[in-house]
């Protein structure tokens, strides 16, 4: 769905819930209009959602509203963070360049995608789920990488002249994000996503932004791998507007919110533990698949 020029996902069956395919990389400066007119489409979501950033002064709007809880590094300058790493993260962060890794910024070309193809299809799991890009061809590839081009910065980590690591940046206002990062599994001892974090954070001191954002806040997983680097938890307030009746429904009775939000901690906790260990069986990957 496109409702003036913003693209629109909507999931669900029995509830429709829509948001900005490009969550977190556009944002809405009027709402209310935007929602009037999702009320007259074709078919009408139940629920829109959306969310607004806390490093940007913006109104309150008159929708019930939740915190969501972002994964932000503020950046003083780069020495001044990397001053205040501790020194087993800063000697991470050296290894790949000690290592004979070179690091800087590409361009997305058919050379720059073919070695994205090799590290998308080295292994079907990441952090012990099944990996979405795996298998991904050459043009399916070109296509995900392809949005928001004239915002986007990627850096490549190259070994012996092979990619064995990229970074895709999205230019925002006052801040970079993190559109996707990833390394080779084979060449995890030479610490590439902790250069990679590194030289983003180089990257923000060289254009004046800053704030570095990365992906959601979690204990877990790559939350342990955020938080060696100094990144913080930043809330922001995600609205919720009925658009129907059952809209009205779900928000009186919070039915937007997914299953795993509405178990125990130690629940989830386990069924993660539970589905990490099946894929590993039935893809029989390594534990280097499962881990950071």
């Amino acid at each position: 769905m496109l409702i003036d020029n913003k693209e629109i996902s909507i999931n669900g069956k029995f509830f429709r819930i829509a948001k900005l395919y490009h969550e977190w990389f556009e944002f809405l400066d009027e709402p209310a209009a935007l929602i009037e007119k999702m009320k007259q489409s074709k078919p009408v979501p139940d629920l829109f959602t959306f969310v607004q950033e806390a490093h940007v002064p913006r109104p309150e709007y008159p929708f019930h509203s939740e915190k969501v809880i972002a994964s932000v590094l503020t950046i003083k300058s780069f020495d001044d963070w990397w001053d205040n790493l501790h020194f087993k993260a800063r000697n991470k962060a050296r290894k790949a360049q000690k290592s004979g890794v070179e690091i800087h910024e590409t361009e997305l070309n058919d050379v720059f995608i073919n070695g994205v193809e090799k590290i998308y299809s080295e292994s079907p799991l990441r952090q012990g789920r099944k990996f979405t890009h795996y298998g991904k061809n050459h043009n399916q590839i070109k296509d995900d990488l392809s949005s928001f081009t004239d915002k986007s910065i990627f850096i490549g980590a190259y070994y012996k002249g092979e990619l064995i690591g990229f970074m895709k940046l999205f230019q925002g206002h006052g801040i970079l994000r993190t559109i996707h990062i990833i390394a080779m599994l084979a060449h995890r001892d030479k610490c590439v996503m902790d250069a990679l974090i590194a030289r983003a954070v180089k990257l923000c001191d060289e254009k004046g932004v800053s704030y570095l954002h990365y992906g959601d806040w979690t204990s877990r997983g790559l939350g342990v791998f955020r938080t060696k680097y100094n990144f913080q938890p930043q809330e922001c307030p995600r609205y919720f507007a009925p658009l129907t009746a059952r809209g009205k429904f779900m928000l009186n009775f919070r039915l937007y919110r997914p299953l795993r939000e509405r178990l125990p901690q130690s629940w989830v906790d386990r069924l993660i533990a539970i589905r990490n260990h099946w894929n590993a069986m039935r893809y029989g990957t390594a534990r280097s698949a499962v881990e950071i």
